[in-house]
Order: structure tokens, then C-alpha cells, then sequence
């Protein structure tokens, strides 16, 4: 990645909040922002929950068709 690039994406989280820099002669320093990403992690962790759920259910069936064909019955 170029310094350029890298500067803008630092620009990016500046401007979002998610961190803050501080220049000390040439050194740049970065540091977490005021602003977290709980928002963005409920979210994230709203949708796996669903998603872990939804896995189970799946499971769930597949064990039911495959329970089912073991015992000589096949499912309609």
C-alpha cells in the first residue's frame, strides 16, 4: 500500500470518528477514536445469532431426513 493510500484511508476513519491521529514530527500516531463500533458489533452479532439459529434448524432437519432413511422409511 502506497503512503498516499494510506493516508487516505486513515483520512476515512478520522472523519468517521473510529480514530484519532497526532502528528509529532514525522511521526504520525494512531489511536482509537471517541466513537466505537458497538453499534456496527450488535449488529453484526444480531445477524449471526439468526444465523447460528437458522444453522441449527438446518441441522436439525437433516438429521430428521437422514434419521428417518437409516430406519427404512424415506420422507415424503
Amino acid at each position: 500500500m502506497t503512503l498516499t493510500g494510506m493516508k487516505k484511508h486513515v483520512g476515512v476513519l478520522e472523519q468517521a470518528g473510529l480514530v484519532t491521529t497526532e502528528k509529532v514530527g514525522r511521526v504520525r500516531t494512531c489511536r482509537i477514536g471517541p466513537r466505537r463500533l458497538e453499534e456496527e458489533t450488535a449488529w453484526i452479532e444480531q445477524r449471526a445469532g439468526a444465523h447460528r439459529v437458522r444453522g441449527v434448524d438446518q441441522a436439525r432437519a437433516v438429521q430428521a431426513v437422514v434419521g428417518a432413511e437409516v430406519d427404512g422409511h424415506v420422507p415424503a
